[in-house]
């Protein structure tokens, strides 16, 4: 079963990886596409939430393989995660390596835009977009897995990251269908003075804190103490 608290901090991970300023003015082009379909946002966003949801199942089921042999490789992968969120510098090494990786899928994505359907490569570039966007959704969406990957539970895994496609999935739509002042006043809030780096730079510093406390199982300690009090 999924706890709100989990739910709801993961639906906001997911939010906060699309607002991000490498993502954000990406959106009106990659909406708009080279051939225009008023359902593609929507194949976009579905073929996004089916990847996402899809990783979280195998995260899931590798964790359930053993649970207390992966807790500790997926507790250090977060702190490492949280890591490359908190530090600039770290954040600039992993974006300059990771870049690598997102040409490769950009450069195939291209191909499936000039020569299928618009809403089968709608779908297409949706499935991909994680790995396009590796640079600027990494950190964020390898923390998000290697939490759910300590957990040990398929079900629970693949509903998180379900979760965490819709809340990625939605300023897409927003985009999509608000209009031009929609799409400006996100990035008018998203975007403005030091915001984006300080909104990175928290979220990384409350991975670090609580990859830490699932390293020291202090984790476990508190749901003991709250299944006694309960």
């Amino acid at each position: 079963m999924v706890d709100l608290p989990s739910a709801t901090a993961v639906f906001l991970a997911g939010v906060l990886t699309i607002l991000t300023p490498c993502c954000l003015p990406m959106l009106p082009p990659l909406l708009a596409g080279g051939v225009g379909h008023r359902l593609r946002p929507l194949g976009i966003v579905a073929g996004s939430v089916v990847s996402f949801t899809a990783a979280g199942v195998a995260t899931g089921a590798l964790g359930a393989i053993g649970p207390d042999s992966f807790r500790l490789p997926f507790t250090v992968l977060m702190i490492g995660f949280g890591a490359v969120m908190l530090d600039d510098d770290l954040n600039a090494l992993y974006e300059r390596h990771a870049s690598r990786i997102a040409g490769r899928a950009t450069s195939f994505s291209t191909t499936l835009e000039r020569g299928s359907h618009p809403l089968v490569s709608a779908v297409a570039l949706g499935l991909l977009l994680g790995v396009i966007w590796l640079p600027c959704v990494g950190p964020v969406l390898g923390a998000v897995l290697a939490y759910v990957g300590t957990t040990g539970d398929l079900v629970r895994s693949g509903t998180l990251l379900f979760v965490y496609g819709t809340g990625f999935g939605l300023p897409l739509l927003v985009v999509a269908y608000g209009g031009k002042r929609s799409g400006q006043w996100l990035r008018d809030r998203a975007l403005t003075d030091d915001r984006p780096a300080v909104l990175r730079r928290v979220a990384g510093g409350l991975l670090v804190f609580t990859g830490v406390s699932m390293l020291f199982e202090i984790d476990k300690l508190a749901m003991t103490v709250a299944n006694g009090v309960v």
